[in-house]
């Protein structure tokens, strides 16, 4: 699951997934990142629930 936060005021710059972010900028982490220090947790993005599929039927036919 992926968290919305932004980088605190007065924080050094993030570096995340190779791309640096600096104070005021907003980003999405994985949740486990999300209570850093340097961060200030907007929300939580919700993804949507995968469908379970399944097969009716025999295969092959």
């Amino acid at each position: 699951m992926k968290t919305l936060v932004k980088v605190l005021e007065g924080s050094f710059p993030v570096r995340y997934d190779g791309v640096v972010y600096r104070e005021g900028d907003e980003l999405e982490v994985l949740s486990e990142h999300a209570e850093h220090a340097s961060f200030e947790i907007l929300k939580e993005a919700n993804l949507p629930k995968k469908r379970s599929s399944k097969v009716t039927g025999e295969q092959g036919e």
